[in-house]
């Protein structure tokens, strides 16, 4: 096994290399829980087993693991699979990863098969239909780990905050988080889109390309895309030649709607208008990115003993 210093560092590389693919694809849960028990015990088989389902479908989820990283992560032989140094630096990290969503997933199991209450945050603005969005989310929470789910909105130093101080169980993010003393792993994907005023010369659009935005301003929160890896983060990190713009509160709704700024976000259309008179238009397929959904706790050290972990 590395050394914990080498693997911190070897982490580091990987998860920059991971979240900024340019391509649509993204390490996820279900890929980490695969990961952890084919290491553990050293058989495709056996690790599919464990989950109940097949060989192939453990096979083809390390595939595309080990094509996110570029490197091989086993060695595979008649005899069985042994982790390489890359396999064994990664097991460190997914390790944790994965007790982490256990302990979610325990929440329920633990009480009995009561319902338990369970206290999320999202880390967003308090867009048009948050409502709607935060009942969808406490409706998926509740059906898949037995919950009575809470879903409250607002900044993600008042999530942060809220975590410590154990008046919730965990945020919810649109991109990663790195900070000292929380973990934070992907639960899945979302589209990227750009949120536009209805007059927008581009608003008819069926798509719309970075290239044609380029001439328009991008608005850049102060208060959400300083806080994580947000949509806007990652696409300046690649290139993206648009100004960009951060406005006072005050002065928003005139970039918005009369200098034709655009907004970076979440392309989900159940949501509907996410600002008033807008419309989002998806990026064009070769600007398209996968943007990582994730859920963010204390590290287990850190962690206050909150009414879901110890109401049982």
């Amino acid at each position: 096994m590395h050394s914990g210093a080498h693997s911190d560092a070897w982490y580091a590389k990987t998860k920059h290399r991971a979240w900024h693919r340019k391509r649509n694809a993204s390490l996820n849960i279900k890929q980490i829980k695969y990961f952890v028990s084919v290491a553990n015990r050293g058989s495709l088989s056996s690790a599919a087993r464990e989950h109940g389902i097949s060989v192939q479908a453990v096979s083809k989820s390390m595939a595309d693991l080990e094509f996110e990283f570029g490197e091989n992560l086993f060695d595979r032989s008649h005899q069985g699979i042994e982790l390489t140094p890359l396999g064994e630096a990664f097991l460190e990290k997914a390790a944790e990863v994965d007790s982490s969503f256990r302990e979610l997933e325990l929440i329920s199991e633990s009480c009995d098969e009561k319902p338990v209450k369970l206290r999320l945050f999202l880390v967003a603005p308090a867009f048009c239909n948050n409502a709607k969005a935060r009942a969808n989310m406490a409706a998926f929470f509740d059906k898949h780990l037995n919950a009575r789910t809470e879903t409250s909105i607002g900044t993600g130093e008042a999530g942060l905050d809220a975590l410590r101080a154990g008046s919730c169980d965990a945020l919810i993010t649109i991109g990663p988080l790195d900070r000292p003393g929380f973990d934070c792993f992907p639960m899945g994907t979302v589209p990227a889109g750009i949120c536009m005023a209805a007059n927008h010369p581009l608003a008819r659009q069926n798509a719309v390309s970075l290239e044609q935005l380029e001439p328009y301003r991008v608005i850049s929160s102060r208060t959400f895309d300083h806080f994580n890896e947000s949509i806007l983060v990652m696409y300046r990190e690649d290139g993206l030649k648009s100004p960009i713009v951060e406005p006072l509160a005050f002065d928003a709704p005139r970039q918005f709607y009369v200098k034709h700024a655009v907004c970076f976000m979440v392309n989900i259309a159940p949501l509907g208008e996410t600002l008033p008179r807008s419309r989002m238009v998806p990026l064009a397929s070769e600007d398209a990115k996968a943007i990582p959904l994730c859920l963010i706790t204390l590290k287990e050290q850190n962690r206050p003993r909150t009414e879901a972990w110890s109401s049982c």
